[in-house]
């Protein structure tokens, strides 16, 4: 399979126009799923929309990852995590090879993914401290509630309820809500738990802050042989690469650096270059770790 180069910056303009987008489709999701909770149905007319007027165009952007990380929104955590999954889960798709209609398929499945949600209480998902094992079986039967949302939709394929149904199922069978492993595991819901376990950990929670992309890509390379399908987390992970290789860091101590260098699977500590030209490993320099990637027009 053929890997796509991300970019580490777009054209400024170009930039400027999809962050708009962005925003104007953060509103257009909530919109969605506010029609949800009131009439009890999937509007999936609604979100064909998106994914033809904003979603698609989103997750083919050079740019896709720098949005994720220079845009903040105060919308609720699930719509943006929806649409960050959605965008996420296009450009993996594209990564992969997939085109047409299957493309929008994976996009329409990330951006449906925690449907279900809508079922749970909202006391649970805004809970900020450690749930319960009741609470968290709750907090398991939302792929479940997402498939059941949109199993007698005849107009969404099943490949798209079977990426919701499994996206939180593992290569290893630890997963949920069925236990299923390897083969059996639907290829979209692969791309899509991959794309949620990204935004996932890169988003600030109520009882966590976000962390940042070294370490989630680390953590990664940690369950991909386990839990994360390998062949597709590798080429996300080359991926993901290409954008950290040049990004611009701010460091523990306060400076601000761009990363020239990166080990061979990546890791949490890259070699940065301070504004000062002064060039620090941050192997061997363990009292300072990257924590944040910002804009590089923001460097001042």
């Amino acid at each position: 399979m053929a890997i796509s180069m991300v970019l580490p910056y777009a054209n400024p303009s170009l930039l400027q126009k999809n962050f708009s987008r962005y925003k104007d489709t953060i509103d257009l999701v909530a919109m969605a799923f506010e029609k949800e909770k009131v009439f009890n149905e999937v509007p999936i007319v609604d979100y064909e929309e998106l994914l033809g007027e904003y979603i698609n165009l989103l997750a083919q952007a050079v740019d896709v990852v720098n949005i994720l990380y220079n845009v903040r929104c105060h919308n609720e955590y699930t719509f943006k995590h929806s649409l960050n999954v959605a965008m996420l889960a296009g450009a993996l798709g594209k990564w992969l090879g997939f085109k047409g209609h299957n493309l929008k398929d994976i996009i329409l499945a990330g951006l449906l993914h925690d449907i279900g949600k809508v079922m749970i209480p909202q006391n649970i998902l805004d809970k900020p401290g450690k749930l319960t094992d009741e609470e968290m079986t709750i907090i398991h039967t939302h792929p479940s509630h997402g498939y059941e949302l949109l199993v007698d939709r005849f107009d969404t394929s099943e490949d798209v309820k079977l990426g919701i149904l499994q996206h939180h199922e593992r290569e290893d069978g630890s997963g949920y809500p069925c236990g299923v492993r390897g083969e059996k595991i639907h290829i979209y819901a692969k791309i899509v738990a991959i794309a949620d376990m990204y935004d996932a950990m890169s988003t600030a929670r109520v009882y966590r802050s976000t962390l940042s992309p070294f370490v989630v890509v680390e953590i990664m390379l940690e369950q991909m042989h386990e839990k994360l399908n390998a062949e597709i987390c590798s080429i996300f992970i080359a991926n993901i690469r290409r954008f950290l290789l040049g990004s611009f860091v701010l460091l523990s101590d306060g400076d601000r650096a761009q990363v020239v260098a990166l080990n061979e699977l990546i890791g949490s500590r890259p070699v940065v270059q301070l504004q000062n030209g002064k060039v620090i490993d941050l192997e061997k320099n363990r009292k300072i770790e990257a924590i944040a990637i910002f804009d590089k027009e923001n460097i001042g």
